[in-house]
């Protein structure tokens, strides 16, 4: 391995996806390995009914003051989808614990709009202070530098909208 060449969290990040969404009692399966990406499947009772929905798991990786991700423009479908920034902060005891921004894909859309972000190589970068993220770990009722972490803030930690999504048939 080329020591100047950066490790990929993806991977990780997508198989720890998908041991929460067992926890939570979602079925998930991913046949794309180390994509990031992770499917998620609904069942009815019966079994009549199945739904399908797409998460797009993406690692935030720090450079310098800033976290960035780096999330691929192909991956908005006509499916149901979600996208999962993970990201690691460190806790009072600056050990690095892992959190998520977890939201629709049409919240990110709109956010993308409503913020016009720049795409660079068929996918949007995102940019979020370091700072900024450490303050939202600590407290819900931070003061934010940047429009885009406050457009994002709601969603940080949100794992619910993935048991709204399944309970909603």
């Amino acid at each position: 391995m080329d020591p100047d060449e950066g490790f990929s969290l993806d991977g990780i990040d997508e198989l720890d996806t998908q041991l929460k969404l067992y926890q939570m009692g979602v079925e998930s399966f991913s046949p794309y390995a180390s994509t990031g990406k992770v499917d998620m499947i609904i069942r009815s009772e019966n079994g009549d009914l199945v739904r399908y929905a797409d998460i797009k798991v993406c690692t935030g990786i720090r450079k310098g003051d800033n976290v960035v991700w780096e999330l691929e423009i192909g991956f908005f479908m006509n499916n149901e989808s979600f996208i999962i920034l993970a990201v690691r902060l460190p806790d009072e005891n600056e050990s690095f614990q892992k959190h998520h921004m977890i939201l629709e894909s049409k919240k990110f859309l709109q956010i993308v709009k409503k913020r016009r972000m720049k795409t660079k190589d068929d996918k949007w970068v995102i940019t979020l202070p370091f700072s900024d993220l450490q303050i939202l770990n600590k407290t819900k009722k931070a003061k934010i530098s940047k429009p885009l972490t406050r457009s994002l803030k709601p969603f940080f930690d949100n794992w619910d909208c993935l048991l709204e999504w399944r309970s909603d048939r």
